[in-house]
């Protein structure tokens, strides 16, 4: 606290602990700014001034370096200190240590960002893993994987190379006979570089033709800085600066690598770029495997339907390659989200949002060719139809797609729960704001218009509004909002049971002669002083007892049934009222008759807590 010129009349120890001036010190000087280091003089200096020209508190935020020699961030704010006849006698500053919250910041955008690489990466194997399941072409799959790679990575080409042999695959290391050239068959290239498609001898590929054979990750940031000389002018001579290729082996010992390059500038391959790339040859491996049994059933089939367990046999394999993709695809999946995101509830919740319509797409898909497989084979062996008997085809295609609804319901319950949860913890977040009270009814009743609205055997539930001509109210909005929505919310399920008997008309209706067994919300605003507002809800439900109603206000109480409400709504609208705004929120009910919620706040947020301060 200091006087009119600014000097110190209190200090408190904390602060005094903290920067290593005893208070004696603090006392003493004319002007406390003398002793911080110039700038942070200069900063508090300006403060001080910005304050005494303002009647408002003025808030700001400055660096300081405590005894411990580590720099602070503090928030501050500054309010003139006024005597009883009004008279402004000095000001009072008040610091909050926010340095853990900011660095917590640091790090949470830090997260988001790996997230956001994390997202990438996974929508490329997603694309890809789509791509195998919707063709069995393999140029068709390269083609995809070379574009996808060099449009993530964001450089300058991608390629697939696949090695010929020279009629024998044993390697032969004194002559170097071991192939006879590599060719690279797919590639995504900027406009202004040639292409690279053909076959290169082994001369030209040099020694890192051996390590391609051996499944060697190769990884070079720079050319310049390789030994082989020779490797060396060849990649310059195709303009390349930067390489890393990723080899892989199919089941039938064919050898290919995925390559990618920078012609540009140096480019730093970056570890995670890397397992990106080991997830992606993982998925062409796959992929390669399944076209070739693919066409292998097919010229099974077209040989003689005398073997048809063969071509079975076939089809088993290319089901075991199918269940192995989706297998690797999940894990991978899961590894980038737990390394990333180790600590998050909701992303894997957003995760199973975005791929369970992919997982009932591809259900239909697989239940499609089930019913295709038993019309061109409407007698299969008896060792299929006993398998079918055992395991209940008809009620399995019938139960699936309801197990699969299941799931969609339970990530949704989970994520509502989570969003409870978190707005129950964290109700400090948003910034008071002058607001229109009847903007956010209206988005409310605009956000549950579809849950208000006439439906099969259910009433339109009427809406009566009695609005006041309220001045802007200074709030948190999105709580306040909150508030409405949770209320409101509550209403409409509280008019359930009106809601089921039978009713044609629709709409909203403002009449106050609307009958009393119609499902009715009625929702009026009123100023009630010059310094609070009130907001009624009320619905002519079934009501409550007593008892039920003193605990309305109880965390995790509900009287919906299980897995229809989290318990949170109404807490959290007592704490986001009465705790953050200084309100009151009271409820009064008549079993059989309907409940009313009763919502009074201040109209000017900032002036009553100053007057507090």
């Amino acid at each position: 606290m200091t006087d009119v010129n600014g000097k110190v009349q209190f200090v408190n120890n904390t602060l005094c602990e903290n920067l290593g001036i005893p208070e004696s010190r603090f006392l003493e000087v004319e002007q406390y700014h003398q002793l911080f280091p110039e700038k942070e003089a200069a900063n508090l200096h300006k403060s001080d001034a910005n304050c005494w020209e303002n009647n408002l508190p003025c808030h700001s935020e400055e660096t300081f370096t405590f005894i411990d020699t580590k720099q602070h961030n503090l928030k501050l704010i500054k309010v003139k200190i006024k005597d009883d006849d009004n008279e402004v006698i000095g000001l009072i500053s008040l610091g909050l240590d926010i340095t853990e919250s900011k660095q917590a910041e640091q790090k949470l955008q830090e997260s988001e960002a790996k997230f956001r690489q994390i997202a990438c990466h996974e929508e490329l194997l997603n694309h890809l893993a789509n791509q195998i399941r919707n063709s069995l072409d393999l140029d068709t799959i390269l083609n995809t994987t070379v574009h996808q790679v060099r449009t993530i990575l964001k450089i300058d080409r991608c390629h697939f190379i696949w090695h010929r042999f020279a009629g024998s695959t044993n390697l032969d290391e004194t002559n170097n006979n071991y192939l006879d050239s590599w060719e690279v068959v797919n590639e995504s290239k900027g406009e202004n570089f040639p292409s690279l498609l053909g076959k290169y001898t082994i001369e030209q590929v040099g020694s890192w033709a051996l390590r391609f054979l051996q499944l060697e990750i190769i990884r070079i940031d720079d050319i310049s800085l390789v030994d082989d000389r020779k490797m060396q002018h060849f990649m310059v001579a195709l303009g390349i600066i930067s390489f890393v290729s990723i080899p892989i082996q199919t089941q039938s010992g064919k050898i290919g690598v995925l390559v990618c390059t920078h012609h540009t500038s140096v480019r730093t391959w970056d570890d995670s770029e890397v397992k990106l790339l080991k997830g992606v040859t993982d998925q062409l491996a796959i992929a390669i495997d399944q076209a070739e049994l693919y066409n292998q059933s097919r010229e099974v089939a077209f040989q003689a339907r005398a073997q048809a367990q063969e071509l079975s046999d076939a089809l088993k394999k290319l089901q075991q390659a199918q269940a192995q993709l989706i297998q690797t695809e999940k894990m991978s999946s899961l590894g980038q989200m737990v390394a990333g995101i180790a600590h998050e509830i909701n992303n894997p919740i957003n995760f199973i949002f975005g791929n369970i319509i992919h997982v009932s797409q591809y259900t239909e898909d697989l239940l499609s060719l089930i019913h295709l497989y038993q019309q061109n084979y409407p007698d299969p062996p008896t060792v299929i139809q006993e398998e079918i008997e055992a395991i209940e085809l008809d009620f399995l295609i019938e139960d699936l797609p309801k197990i699969l609804n299941s799931i969609k319901v339970g990530a949704n319950r989970i994520a509502e729960i989570v969003l409870s949860l978190r707005n129950f913890s964290r109700l400090d977040e948003s910034e008071v704001k002058s607001v229109d009270i009847h903007e956010g009814i209206e988005s409310t009743l605009l956000i549950l218009q579809n849950k208000l609205k006439h439906k099969l055997q259910e009433k339109a539930i009427q809406i009566i509004k009695d609005y006041d001509d309220l001045p802007k109210v200074e709030c948190y909005v999105s709580q306040i909002n909150q508030v409405f929505m949770n209320i409101i919310s509550n209403a409409i399920d509280a008019l359930a049971e009106k809601r089921s008997q039978k009713f044609n008309s629709t709409g909203i209706n403002q009449n106050s002669d609307i009958p009393e067994n119609l499902p009715t919300i009625t929702i009026s605003t009123k100023v009630i002083s010059s310094q609070e507002v009130r907001i009624i809800i009320a619905d002519n439900g079934m009501g409550m007892t007593e008892t039920v109603r003193n605990k309305i206000f109880d965390p995790f109480f509900t009287t919906k049934p299980i897995g229809s409400g989290t318990g949170l709504g109404l807490s959290i609208s007592y704490q986001i009222i009465v705790e953050k705004h200084q309100g009151r929120l009271d409820c009064t009910s008549i079993a059989g008759q309907g409940t009313k919620f009763i919502i009074e706040i201040p109209i000017r947020q900032i002036i009553k807590q100053i007057t507090e301060l």
